[in-house]
């Protein structure tokens, strides 16, 4: 009797102590997995972590304001989360990834998607897709006609580092000489001032420097049809899951079209 009675007190210390460890710890992973977006809710704060990217985020230099596609597609998902702030948080290419693990901000836009980013970051579905390739000087058009012209020793390419076309870059052109910049303005001006023979990078950032430069010409295709997102930490599926819906939403909605008329761009940019 008096072992079973043992038996019996010391199973049901277990269970309490079982008990205690499920709520407490159920209660600390609800803590730790508090998503993005009702962090968001709660502090009314959403944050955006951006780098220097022609058309979608850059400082005017007259109002030294974030201009561009990010911050009007960001207006708009404050008001859509119910008029919250919006923090914009300064980064680049080379950092914007450790960044998001590391909670510096909510969101990075814009992101393009690679496999290696993919490994440690979660994306959104595209906002656009945009066509890789090369701007000359209007002097070595001649020289340079195609892709396989730039993929020769001897020939300098300049690219912002970390960025996704960097990483493409890297990857397929084993030939060239590649120089890798902190920020797209750099890394655009090393092919102006003549410091390099071709400059890599997406199609909106082409068209826009294209615009402002009339010496430059491109290269038309395409070495990578790059996808344009936003980028978040992972495992926050509450988060993305809203995302989407509101990528959806511009979509439907024509908001995301009138967002990229604005800055003379599209959905899809190629140079065929």
């Amino acid at each position: 009797m008096r072992r079973n009675g043992l038996i019996k007190s010391v199973t049901i210390l277990g269970l309490i102590v079982c008990l205690f460890f499920i709520l407490w710890g159920g209660s600390f992973v609800a803590a730790q997995e508090e998503s993005a977006l009702q962090r968001i809710k709660r502090t009314g704060v959403v944050r955006f972590g951006w780098a220097p990217f022609l058309t979608w985020t850059a400082i005017d230099e007259k109002t030294n304001k974030l201009v561009g596609m990010g911050p009007d597609i960001a207006e708009e998902m404050a008001k859509a989360l119910g008029n919250v702030k919006i923090e914009w948080v300064a980064d680049s290419w080379a950092t914007i990834i450790a960044g998001i693990q590391a909670s510096k901000f909510d969101i990075a836009i814009p992101l393009g998607v690679s496999l290696e980013r993919a490994m440690v970051v979660a994306y959104t579905k595209p906002l656009m897709l945009e066509a890789n390739t090369f701007l000359i000087n209007k002097k070595d058009a001649a020289k340079f006609k195609t892709h396989d012209d730039i993929n020769q020793p001897g020939v300098k390419v300049s690219v912002s580092l970390g960025s996704t076309t960097d990483i493409y870059l890297t990857r397929l052109f084993k030939k060239p000489e590649i120089t890798r910049y902190r920020s797209t303005p750099e890394s655009l001006l090393a092919l102006v001032h003549g410091k390099v023979d071709a400059w890599a990078n997406t199609g909106t950032q082409l068209a826009a420097a294209l615009k402002s430069n009339q010496d430059l010409r491109v290269v038309k295709g395409s070495f990578f049809l790059g996808k344009i997102c936003m980028g978040i930490k992972q495992g926050d599926q509450i988060f993305l899951n809203w995302l989407n819906c509101f990528i959806d939403d511009t979509k439907e909605t024509g908001t995301l079209e009138r967002i990229y008329q604005k800055y003379g761009q599209k959905g899809e940019t190629f140079f065929d």
